[in-house]
């Protein structure tokens, strides 16, 4: 009875070690775990550097510009009409149209100048959305075809900063300290994202 336990235990023992044994060869060496293929992208480069928006940027500040000379005119002839009206006699029918038309003309820079100051933001915040996402598309693009397993976001801090906020912004969302080794995609992203400009 003694001698059946013995072999039974024994037996056991050896199921045991070729279990363990087999399943530690189905698992992957520490090297092939650890092995990835991970890419880096800058977006801050992108977004000063992609002709797309060196192409909006110069559109943009050529409307700012005729903005500017709108409302200087409107504020040229609010200026004019102040002076004429000290040159009219008041109460007369003369002095009263040119009162009216510079109400009208105070009244409409301020709301002028609201409204292309919204105008010019949301216009600036849907191109900013729309770049960005097309840097999103391209750069999973680009990772699918490279066989990357995942992409970074590389932001390099620009130094001196302007003040102690961007100094904090710059601390919080600067989560890449180190990149060597990571293939940095930034390059054929940005030309991909230019390229978007001719569909």
């Amino acid at each position: 009875m003694k001698i059946k336990l013995l072999v039974l235990s024994c037996l056991m023992g050896v199921i045991v070690l070729f279990v363990g044994y087999k399943s530690g060869d189905a698992q992957p060496s520490k090297e092939e775990k650890t092995v990835r293929k991970i890419g880096v992208v800058c977006m801050r480069k992108i977004f000063q550097n992609c002709k797309r928006n060196e192409k909006y940027r110069k559109e943009a500040e050529l409307e700012q510009e005729q903005i500017i000379q709108e409302l200087q005119q409107l504020s040229a002839e609010i200026k004019a009409a102040e002076a004429g009206l000290e040159t009219r006699k008041r109460g007369t029918e003369d002095f009263l149209e040119l009162a009216k038309e510079l109400a009208q003309k105070r009244a409409t820079l301020p709301l002028k100048q609201d409204y292309y100051e919204q105008k010019l933001a949301a216009k600036d915040q849907q191109w900013t959305e729309q770049i960005y996402k097309d840097i999103l598309l391209q750069t999973t693009e680009v990772a699918k075809q490279m066989g990357l397993d995942m992409v970074l976001e590389k932001d390099e801090p620009e130094f001196p900063v302007e003040s102690a906020n961007e100094l904090m912004l710059a601390i919080r969302t600067n989560k890449l300290i180190y990149s060597e080794g990571c293939i940095d995609i930034t390059n054929e992203v940005m030309a991909r994202v230019d390229a978007m400009s001719n569909n």
